[in-house]
């Protein structure tokens, strides 16, 4: 899209990003009309997924377990926080990003296109021409069998200023059609936003009044999602193109259905009601860790709750210069002096040791905490004989193998969660893979036709 003071056209400039087009609209993501609602209509839990991106890699003498069943091991040290659950893993240590390598054409280079797969062309932070698999599923199901992600949950918790901020594909790697799917990080303004039919969120320092007092709105009147924003729609909608005007028409019905789905979750028997948060200060760095928990919260309620079947996070962008990890116990705040003076995930991962103790396997092995606790939630939340994780695969990725070679050639993911049946847990992959694969193994999961280009037949019941 051109920017906002000139006509609509195609969508190739990065300034009408999707913020800017809710600013326009006045409205939130719950009244955004670009993915279809709707929870699943047919027999059986929806399937569901979760991507989460971290950065710098992991250190592998620590992290990376022997190929093989797991539960004929114990875990390595960083990743014994999962151990409980190594029966629900799949450990991959070698996936290959395709077309990318080592040095500049891999590494920090390789993060926009992490999720990508197609055309890579070994270009340091290019930007992806099509859709990330994580989209490329949301766009293949079908809307009313099985309901598509009614809106695009995708958070980031990467502090200010970025690393890079002169490539898009240096701090996004969700994408659509070649645009970045622009993520969110105050929980409070992501909580009104997929939350707006059930209680008010406590204000964050950046949620907007007119937003609060919007959901307010429809909150204290019960007014109609469309009927708050079907006058702006239609409005806008005259400025699109053909095909983008009957995107708008074909998803006011899934506009509908959602509100039915945020007002009946109120009512419901209290499986869907949001966990409730405490007040928290985004703009203190020191409070990443509890960002990142009400994140991880607001993920499983949704996921639980049939908000979305799809949810994406980034825990930095492609560097994490200016993320300070002294809050993880036994990490200094003072690091060598590498790109800023405390000890940030850079530093980390170039100088993993300092003082005769290796910070990057405690940061390591505290990330390794997050994906275990949200196991555990989504465990907790019971589902159709089961829980909600019965169904749901968790796909916690990195970019490089670790901080200190950038190499994009044995990337270090876990999956977790066996997408009710789909999927062989509880093993560590043996040799190289292309990380191709474990993306079109998830979409023939989802039942949707993968242009990923391999398979890998290792991970499927």
């Amino acid at each position: 899209m051109k920017s906002k003071s000139t006509s609509v056209g195609t969508r190739s400039n990065w300034a009408l990003a999707r913020r800017d087009l809710l600013k326009g609209l006045g409205v939130g993501a719950a009244c955004l009309p670009l993915l279809s609602a709707g929870r699943a209509l047919g027999a059986g839990a929806p399937k569901r997924l979760i991507v989460i991106l971290t950065s710098e890699g992991y250190r592998q003498q620590y992290w990376k377990p022997q190929a093989g069943l797991l539960a004929s091991q114990m875990l390595p040290p960083s990743l014994a926080p999962l151990e409980a659950h190594k029966n629900d893993l799949i450990v991959m240590p070698d996936m290959a990003n395709v077309g990318f390598g080592t040095g500049a054409s891999g590494g920090h280079g390789s993060y926009g296109s992490v999720f990508y797969g197609l055309d890579p062309g070994r270009v340091s932070y290019k930007v992806p021409k099509g859709s990330s698999f994580d989209q490329v599923i949301a766009a293949g199901l079908p809307p009313n069998a099985s309901g598509r992600p009614s809106l695009p949950l995708h958070i980031q918790l990467e502090r200010s200023p970025q690393s890079n901020p002169s490539s898009p594909a240096s701090n996004r790697a969700f994408w659509v059609k070649g645009q970045p799917v622009n993520p969110i990080g105050d929980p409070y303004q992501v909580y009104q936003e997929i939350f707006a039919g059930g209680a008010p969120a406590t204000p964050g320092a950046n949620t907007s009044p007119a937003d609060k007092a919007a959901v307010d709105h429809l909150m204290l009147h019960r007014k109609s999602i469309l009927d708050y924003v079907g006058t702006s729609l239609d409005n806008f909608k005259k400025r699109l193109g053909a095909e983008d005007r009957m995107a708008i028409d074909a998803h006011h019905t899934s506009v509908r259905d959602l509100e039915m789905q945020l007002q009946s979750a109120g009512a419901s028997d209290g499986k869907c009601a949001p966990h409730p948060g405490t007040k928290i200060d985004i703009t203190d760095g020191a409070q990443y860790p509890n960002i990142l928990d009400a994140h991880l919260w607001l993920m499983t309620d949704a996921i639980k709750c049939g908000i979305t079947r799809i949810a994406t996070m980034q825990t930095s962008d492609s560097s994490g210069n200016n993320i300070n990890f002294a809050f993880v116990p036994g990490v200094p705040a003072k690091g060598t002096g590498y790109k800023t003076a405390f000890r940030n995930y850079h530093d980390l991962g170039h100088n993993p040791v300092l003082g005769n103790v290796d910070h990057k396997r405690i940061v390591d092995t505290w990330f390794m905490q997050q994906l275990a606790t949200l196991i555990e939630r989504l465990k907790m939340a019971p589902e159709d004989g089961g829980s909600v994780f019965s169904n749901t695969a968790i796909l916690f990725g990195n970019h490089m193998q670790d901080g200190s070679n950038h190499d994009a050639s044995r990337l270090p993911w876990i999956m977790a969660g066996n997408l009710g049946g789909a999927l062989k847990t509880g093993q560590c992959l043996a040799d190289q893979k292309p990380t191709n694969g474990v993306m079109t193994e998830l979409c023939n999961a989802f039942g949707v036709m993968s242009p990923f280009g391999y398979s890998l037949p290792e991970i499927r019941a």
